[in-house]
């Protein structure tokens, strides 16, 4: 529930700044990959709060912090729809003002001025701009609002929003971005418009699209609300893109950071989480001259809220046209496509991707080189929780599998790399994986360190994975062949992967894509299905055999009923973990 605002004063204004982050096309109560509805998140239900809020509180402003134009099947773009189904929605909730974040640009920067021309607010950003320096969005906005005071007292305010996004973005959408966009340092670029920024309004509130992190980060970090905090004049920040949830226990104990307080730096701070899970409410005491003299933070819990019908009603033809679009069958599949065991052995949806772009890749280079394709997991629990994992049965395999099990909107890519290069990426791939010491028994498996979107598998090869070896060292992946030849280090390969590898990102070596005609990879799966069908998992990798080891790894409450599908290994069910995942031990 909302928290108690502060009673009321008669020599107090009270603002209290809603705001929304990373909600991800998750609008409606409906999961388009599950073709179910959702128990909790999701914009509708935090509509609710909204308007809970708004009926009781005489002065508020909703805010979002940013990816709110990519997620789900029913943002993606469609042509010939009438306005984007995010920007309907945010109109209907009276949006006071938004930021962009990273997401915003996987379709391009046309597509994003496309969905945000039909905003009903303002849509800021202040450290993006065209190579030569103008504004693609304006940096910074003041609203101009009547609010009241304790005692019924009007009183103009005025509020400066200015917005900040990771400079990443030009790693993560290079093929799109390069050379129509700079992203620059957030620190820097806050402190350049804090002066003119500060003199016309009264308030400043920071829509950083950005983690929390150390208070010194450079102003190039992904996490970097921590430092823009600390830049005098600001008086709240929304932090995002971490998909974290602040003020929240998880956050204890770092520099710069109060829990109990809600602040960081000092400076009342929120980060409503992911997919619409939280509401961000800070609750500002402002005195007779307008200086913030009290505040709290709170991030609202959306679960167990009813869904708004007038917000559903909004988005309810294109969430007719989704389903029927996402019902579609592509094909068919002889066997289940789950991620439960991804990490632990070969998969069938990595061979499913690795075989679609390599297949399409050879369609249209062909050439002498051998081709091999990468294959990813992109729902396989992590920050997602126990049922953040694909499951797709035996039978037809319908569009909304697709999406399931490529969850983002990458073009094809092809990059030229040798067989030194190749080894390079394996190894950054098995970086996912913690050091296991021999003999030791129920040792972690996962390297907390390295997501789990960063397991490129490469199929074509053959190699095996040694984890004694310390991730990150250059050593783990052993017995490296092709053809059943060891790969020479100055062998040549194509490696057909995405437009979000071949930028570099992930910590993989950065290099243009020497080919790509722009097909989505989803296009490019669905493509491969409906000419080839589904491949099986190929026995490409292995772990080195590691006598009286074991591993503990988290997978899917699900999992246990599915073990007949990785034969041959030693696995032990050890019950649900505190977040609700089945706790797995592997034998090695």
């Amino acid at each position: 529930m909302l928290p108690a605002p502060f009673a009321p004063d008669p020599a107090y204004v009270d603002l209290r700044i809603l705001a929304t982050s990373d909600i991800h096309g998750w609008i409606g109560p409906w999961d388009y990959h599950a073709a179910q509805p959702t128990g909790a998140g999701g914009l509708a239900r935090i509509a609710t709060l909204i308007g809970q809020a708004r009926s009781a509180h005489p002065n508020v402003v909703l805010f979002d912090n940013g990816d709110f134009l990519q997620g789900t099947p029913l943002t993606d773009p469609v042509p010939g729809r009438g306005g984007h189904p995010a920007v309907r929605a945010m109109n209907h909730l009276r949006y006071d003002a938004v930021t962009l974040g990273n997401h915003e640009f996987n379709f391009g920067l046309d597509a994003m001025r496309a969905a945000i021309a039909g905003a009903d607010f303002p849509v800021v950003s202040a450290n993006i701009a065209t190579p030569e320096g103008e504004a693609i969005v304006p940096h910074w906005t003041v609203l101009a609002r009547q609010v009241t005071d304790g005692a019924g007292r009007a009183r103009q305010l005025r509020i400066g929003v200015i917005g900040l996004l990771p400079t990443q973005v030009m790693i993560w959408d290079r093929a799109l971005l390069d050379g129509r966009m700079r992203a620059d340092d957030l620190v820097a670029t806050l402190r350049r418009h804090m002066p003119a920024l500060r003199a016309a309004c009264d308030l400043v509130v920071v829509l950083a699209h950005a983690g929390i992190g150390a208070p010194d980060a450079c102003g190039m970090s992904e996490d970097a609300a921590t430092a823009l905090a600390a830049v005098e004049g600001v008086d709240a920040v929304v932090a995002g893109h971490s998909h974290l949830v602040f003020p929240s226990p998880a956050f204890a104990g770092m520099a710069g950071v109060d829990v109990a307080q809600g602040t960081l730096q000092g400076v009342p701070s929120v980060m409503p989480g992911s997919c619409g899970s939280h509401l961000g409410v800070i609750d500002l005491r402002l005195s007779a001259d307008l200086r913030v003299v009290a505040h709290q933070s709170t991030a609202v819990e959306v679960r167990g809220h009813v869904p708004c019908p007038a917000l559903t009603a909004v988005i309810d033809a294109d969430h007719r046209a989704t389903r029927a679009a996402m019902d579609r069958v592509i094909g068919h599949s002889a066997h289940p496509l789950n991620s439960f065991f991804s990490v632990i052995a070969p998969s069938p949806i990595n061979a499913l991707i690795a075989r679609a772009s390599a297949a399409h890749v050879a369609r249209r280079i062909g050439g002498e080189v051998p081709v091999l394709g990468v294959g990813q997991i992109f729902r396989a629990g992590g920050r997602g929780g126990p049922g953040f994992f694909t499951d797709i049965p035996a039978g037809p395999v319908l569009m909304r599998h697709i999406a399931d099990l490529y969850s983002f909107p990458n073009a094809i890519a092809a990059l030229r790399v040798t067989g030194s290069e190749l080894k390079g990426w394996l190894e950054r791939a098995v970086s996912v994986f913690a050091q296991v010491r021999a003999g030791g028994a129920d040792q972690p498996l996962l390297n907390p360190d390295c997501p789990l979107y960063n397991f490129d598998i490469v199929h074509g090869v053959t190699f095996g994975v040694d984890l004694s070896r310390a991730p990150g060292g250059g050593d783990r992946i052993v017995d490296l062949r092709h053809d059943g030849r060891p790969v020479a280090p100055d062998a040549p390969f194509v490696l057909a992967t995405n437009s979000y590898r071949a930028g570099g990102a992930g910590g993989f070596a950065p290099r243009p894509p020497f080919w790509t005609d722009g097909a989505m990879m989803r296009d490019v799966v669905a493509d491969h299905i409906a000419r080839h069908g589904v491949p099986p998992a190929e026995a490409d990798w292995r772990f080195l055999p590691m006598p009286g080891a074991s591993v503990v790894f988290p997978t899917s409450p699900k999992a246990d009923a599915h073990r007949h599908e990785v034969p041959g290994l030693a696995l032990t069910s050890l019950g649900l973990d505190a977040d609700g995942f089945l706790a797995m031990r592997l034998s090695l």
